[in-house]
């Protein structure tokens, strides 16, 4: 059954919607299910309309607002703002033409003798391929071992599913023993990208969020944590958060945090350029460390157009600005942790806390940092 939206026009969402929904998100118990619900629902607060649960459960509205779990693409969106082509106005997330599009894999270019996929976008690859580090991505097992033999030459290779999220996924392969162990837990032929390794390695996430009216770009680092099996996982962000666009975060940041910016700025304009991409949530991964040779590099590592582990801080932010009309910038964070004894500082936002069916114990909450 479709259901049709009204189509509004850019920036006049927040005026015209009267409820909110999800789409993708199947509210169950896990802590992804938990914690976009609980997102969506501060989204609805700052729109000041009324969050009505899953879109799919709906019989067709008027007037609504979305947060979709993923990035939307072709028919995943139009056909549900039937009226015409939609605005980003409308939803809290990225939308792209195919699902290809919005993975790990476009990144890179593909790896010698691998047939492109449908839509591959050549033209994007070649044009963002000073902007990230030495890397391919392939489809078959074959494509994968060439080219992670003439990559290990130059020192340890990443090999990440082009479909994963929160650093699940990935592996660090130093020989061919490693190469052959990891494979055997790899779906190669759903994607995987292998790129050079970095020591020393720090990321950066730098982002543009847009709530109704209110805009705000950021850059900050990331942090790892242990999850409940001791392995590395996402563990939060610390953002600085200006009003506006990203020449007011460059005007407003520091220079070491300059190059990091311009980086993430020029992918996000290929992305436009080639993608056709519609996005009201923006955010890039940049890395910055040394390869084998001591040489610093500085790379975006991916994108993320949908709702993520950093949209927390983005929410906290965009809620002060609304409160303080003169406020120009502030320092929020979001932080994930595991284990049953982990608590909120007073004053958190909580998005989840509670046990993950599959997981395990898991804490996510977002707070205003005091130095802002």
């Amino acid at each position: 059954m479709t259901r049709c939206f009204n189509r509004t026009a850019a920036g006049s969402c927040h005026s015209e919607a009267r409820k909110l929904f999800t789409w993708g998100c199947a509210g169950g118990l896990s802590h992804e299910d938990g914690s976009h619900v609980a997102l969506s629902r501060h989204v609805a607060r700052l729109l000041r309309c009324d969050y009505a649960g899953r879109l799919e459960d709906s019989e067709g509205e008027a007037g609504i607002y979305c947060v979709p779990r993923q990035t939307l693409h072709g028919e995943d969106g139009a056909a549900h703002w039937c009226d015409g082509p939609f605005s980003e106005a409308q939803f809290l997330g990225g939308w792209v033409p195919h699902p290809l599009l919005a993975t790990k894999g476009i990144v890179h270019p593909l790896a010698d003798g691998e047939v492109p996929p449908p839509h591959w976008p050549l033209p994007f690859t070649c044009g963002i391929s000073d902007l990230v580090l030495p890397g391919v991505t392939a489809f078959t097992v074959a494509g994968v071992v060439a080219s992670a033999q003439e990559m290990l030459r130059g020192g340890p290779v990443r090999l990440k599913s082009i479909s994963g999220s929160g650093g699940k996924g990935q592996h660090v392969v130093a020989d061919e023993a490693d190469l052959r162990r990891v494979l055997q837990s790899m779906k190669v032929e759903e994607g995987v990208v292998l790129e050079q390794n970095l020591s020393d390695a720090r990321t950066y996430s730098v982002g543009q969020v847009t709530v109704g009216e209110t805009r705000i770009t950021y850059v900050g680092t990331q942090e790892v944590t242990q999850d409940n099996a001791g392995e590395t996982a996402y563990g939060g962000s610390t953002l600085t958060i200006v009003r506006g666009g990203f020449p007011e975060l460059l005007a407003a940041s520091a220079p070491e945090t300059e190059s990091i910016i311009a980086l993430a700025v020029g992918f996000d304009r290929m992305a436009d350029r080639h993608l056709s991409l519609r996005a009201s949530r923006r955010n890039y991964d940049v890395i910055t460390g040394r390869d084998m040779a001591g040489r610093c590099k500085c790379a975006v590592l991916e994108q993320s157009w949908r709702v993520g582990g950093a949209t927390g801080a983005e929410l906290a932010a965009v809620e002060a600005f609304l409160a303080d009309p003169a406020l120009q910038r502030v320092t929020a964070s979001t932080v994930e942790r595991y284990g049953v004894g982990a608590t909120p500082p007073p004053g958190a936002t909580v998005y989840f806390h509670g046990t993950d069916p599959v997981i395990g114990p898991i804490l996510k909450y977002a707070f205003l940092r005091e130095d802002s």
